[in-house]
């Protein structure tokens, strides 16, 4: 491997409650701006994956990603509703107040993968303010050579074509590429981009047999060193 690519959130540090936040608070706003288009919003409630208040992991609130979210939404309002969710999604996350809850151990692990030579990049599904945010409170932006976050109409997770700031900067093959990440849609990220590794952690919320197409699952994102010692 030549470069490793981690994802933020769930990987990087625990997975931010801010995020599920904005999730409750856009699917309320959906349901309040379209009420008078949908017939059962209790049942919308549900199929939306939020029951009593709360995001239900394996949901597509839970780890869908935006257009996921945005085609349910078509689907229950029973029109296109994708210019409202994704201009209405952009200004939460712009507004959100992140948290950064490091998983342990995650400096020195970033700090061992540089003094061995790896280039190190973050593929995140927050945007450019979210990522400044947490480089700024970390420091950690020493350790990473690239960053890719997720602006309002740019491709994102598991369009391989996210990963195209790497791959038009930097002569490196896929298969010299490792991804690290949370959930379904890291994972499949590295399958569409055939990507030589793909490691799965559990520090998030995806489930573990959500990530059954990972070549590893392991407990948190510190294993990397282990499995690129094989």
């Amino acid at each position: 491997m030549e470069w490793i690519l981690f994802d933020k959130d769930g990987t990087l540090i625990y997975f931010d409650k801010s995020w599920m936040k904005i999730g409750l608070q856009l699917v309320d706003d959906f349901l309040t701006t379209y009420k008078a288009d949908i017939t059962d919003v209790d049942t919308a409630y549900e199929s939306l994956g939020v029951i009593d208040g709360e995001i239900q992991p394996g949901t597509v609130m839970a780890s869908g990603a935006l257009d996921e979210m945005i085609d349910a939404f078509c689907e229950i309002a029973g029109q296109d509703v994708s210019t409202w969710a994704q201009q209405r999604s952009q200004t939460l996350v712009d507004q959100r107040v992140p948290e950064n809850e490091l998983v342990e151990g995650i400096e020195q692990t970033l700090e061992t993968l540089k003094q061995r030579g790896y280039k190190l990049g973050i593929v995140t599904s927050d945007s450019k303010i979210g990522v400044d945010q947490f480089l700024e409170v970390t420091k950690f932006d020493r350790f990473f050579d690239l960053i890719i976050s997720t602006e309002a109409d740019a491709v994102e997770k598991p369009n391989p074509e996210v990963l195209n700031p790497l791959f038009y900067r930097y002569d490196v093959k896929p298969e010299n590429v490792a991804i690290v990440g949370d959930n379904a849609n890291d994972i499949q990220t590295g399958i569409n981009a055939k990507l030589g590794l793909k490691v799965a952690v559990l520090t998030g919320v995806g489930l573990k047999e959500e990530l059954t197409q990972a070549d590893y699952i392991v407990d948190n994102a510190n294993e990397i060193i282990n499995l690129i010692n094989r």
